[in-house]
């Protein structure tokens, strides 16, 4: 920005400077050759001045007005040699021609503040009063061509005073402006600097509430993942007191009043109805019995994963006479959360009693894989697949979906894939948790 203020300031101090010059030289050379050309129109390319011209311009020069503006006067022939002079010891002097001085000869007005002066000059230097060297060129009246050039210094005391003050209106302007510019984009960044930091802060403040939104949603989620694995554990606590309730309760009536019947068989009656209340109690007592195996789970509360897992496949053996294919395809950790562990059991009880009731016996596959921080079980039939509709099928949709609801709160995934005469895959991914194993 300063660098380009004092650019700018030069270019437009020289750009004045150089056309008030060349005005006032124009003006001056004007009124000068008006007084002068006249007695030069005879004036030889290759002679000098005879001494009747040279007092006719003598006589010109010596005017009040033009003493007072014009220190000195020289007038130049074609051949480069000074013919006329204020000063008479500068007469028949033949200087090397200069570039202002061609210039003349082409018909160009040229003007410049003197700082420099030729050998022949070394005398208004003395001076020490600013000059503008004038060079002009004197036509021939009739045929416009340039017959002599003029030269003249004239005294530019007022015209130097005008020139530093419009410099240094010139500067001073220039420096109000830029300094205005400056302060305008002073201004501009120091908002722009205030808008960032106000962003920023606001920036910081949202991604602090953000960072505790996050906090308070993984403590919420922990707590909702600790209530569901409680309540899981709870409601297996439930349906092992459900069980042994209906195994001590029920059950023992029933083999009781089973008891009671065996022992009144001989006695008179109705033998018949006897013996149909007695298999009516028989199957009941095998069904409660069934229920309690079902609810309690009792083996696997001291076996390690693995074995809980593969006791789950072969009781389904046992009970259906269903051919299983076991595929465990990473080793599995020996320990997990009591939870997961139930989870993953009552997942494989539930499918595999879904794949028998829909699929029969036919090619049951389960597949296990532990993949470092979850455990996916699926269990896949080749049986006719999962029906949409039909009240027949409501049942298993229930147990289904009881299943997807347990595997899911407690950060669980359940997925269902079934084709009609292709089979259905129930795939279960639990992770591990804390591995606060059972």
């Amino acid at each position: 920005m300063v660098i380009g203020m004092l650019a700018l300031g030069t270019l437009v101090s020289w750009q004045i400077e150089k056309s008030v010059a060349e005005i006032k030289a124009a003006s001056t050379a004007l009124y000068v050759n008006t007084v002068l050309a006249p007695h030069l129109q005879e004036i030889a390319p290759d002679d000098a001045l005879s001494d009747q011209t040279i007092d006719a311009l003598q006589h010109a020069l010596g005017r009040p007005d033009l003493q007072a503006l014009v220190a000195s006067v020289k007038v130049w022939n074609k051949d480069g040699l000074i013919v006329y002079s204020n000063q008479r010891d500068l007469i028949g002097e033949k200087p090397a021609p200069n570039t202002p001085l061609r210039m003349a000869w082409e018909g160009i007005i040229s003007a410049k503040f003197d700082e420099s002066y030729d050998d022949i000059d070394a005398g208004l230097h003395a001076t020490g009063r600013p000059l503008l060297r004038v060079l002009a060129p004197i036509r021939d009246f009739n045929s416009g061509n340039v017959i002599a050039v003029v030269e003249f210094h004239e005294r530019a005391d007022a015209l130097n005073a005008e020139l530093a003050a419009a410099e240094w209106k010139t500067w001073l302007t220039t420096a109000l402006i830029t300094l205005n510019m400056m302060g305008c984009l002073f201004a501009i960044v120091a908002n722009g600097s205030k808008t960032i930091d106000r962003q920023r802060e606001a920036l910081k403040r949202r991604v602090a509430q953000l960072s505790e939104l996050l906090h308070q949603n993984s403590v919420l989620q922990r707590r909702i993942e600790r209530a569901a694995r409680n309540a899981t554990e709870d409601n297996e606590r439930l349906l092992r007191r459900m069980g042994y309730d209906l195994h001590d309760g029920v059950a023992q009536l029933i083999s009781l009043a089973l008891l009671r019947i065996d022992r009144v068989k001989g006695a008179q009656g109705d033998h018949e109805n006897l013996q149909k209340i007695q298999k009516a109690m028989s199957d009941a007592l095998n069904d409660t019995r069934n229920i309690c195996k079902g609810l309690l789970l009792p083996e696997i509360q001291k076996m390690t994963l693995p074995e809980a897992l593969m006791f789950m496949i072969r009781q389904h053996e046992r009970r259906t006479n269903a051919a299983i294919v076991c595929n465990i395809r990473t080793p599995l950790p020996d320990q997990a959360p009591q939870f997961v562990k139930i989870a993953l059991c009552r997942h494989i009880q539930e499918s595999l009693n879904n794949a028998f009731k829909h699929a029969g016996g036919r090619e049951h596959e389960v597949n296990i894989e532990w993949d470092g921080a979850a455990i996916t079980v699926e269990v896949a039939d080749k049986g006719p697949g999962i029906c949409d509709t039909g009240s027949k099928h409501d049942e298993p949709r229930l147990g289904l979906s009881g299943l997807r609801d347990r595997i899911e709160s407690i950060g669980g995934e359940l997925s269902i894939r079934s084709a009609p005469d292709v089979g259905t895959r129930i795939k279960a991914s639990l992770p591990l948790g804390g591995q606060d194993a059972a």
